[in-house]
């Protein structure tokens, strides 16, 4: 049986390594109402940051349901995730869409973000430095 948790091992906690996402990320991935931005990792495993600004999402309810469909799409991804420290962040008017289509819009961008990640290392591995 694969272990499917979201331990502390997988969560980005520091402000400097939010800000290496922020600064270096090589991948960006936009849907309707997320923003993925991603980095490649050195970690053992893939790293997953959410931030909820109240700026976009002001009920704190609100803010709590969308940490916790992220985390656990993350959760259910992580296996086929290359390792990448990934920041998510809602934009505008995401409060007013239901979990099961904010559900299929974070599951379409983890497969847009594995495909990215996957043709950067093609491309890394393919070319002579």
């Amino acid at each position: 049986m694969t272990l499917y948790s979201f331990g502390h091992d997988v969560r980005i906690h520091c402000a400097a390594d939010y800000k290496s996402v922020f600064d270096g990320a090589l991948f960006k991935v936009h849907q309707p109402h997320f923003l993925f931005l991603a980095k490649l990792t050195e970690q053992p495993k893939s790293r997953l940051g959410i931030v909820v600004a109240k700026k976009k999402v002001r009920r704190a309810h609100e803010r709590n349901r969308i940490k916790r469909l992220a985390r656990e799409s993350f959760r259910l991804h992580q296996k086929q995730i290359e390792l990448l420290d990934i920041v998510v962040m809602p934009k505008i008017g995401i409060e007013a869409v239901s979990n099961a289509e904010l559900h299929q819009q974070l599951q379409f961008a983890w497969h847009k973000l594995q495909r990215q990640a996957k043709k950067h290392h093609k491309i890394a591995v393919s070319s002579p430095h």
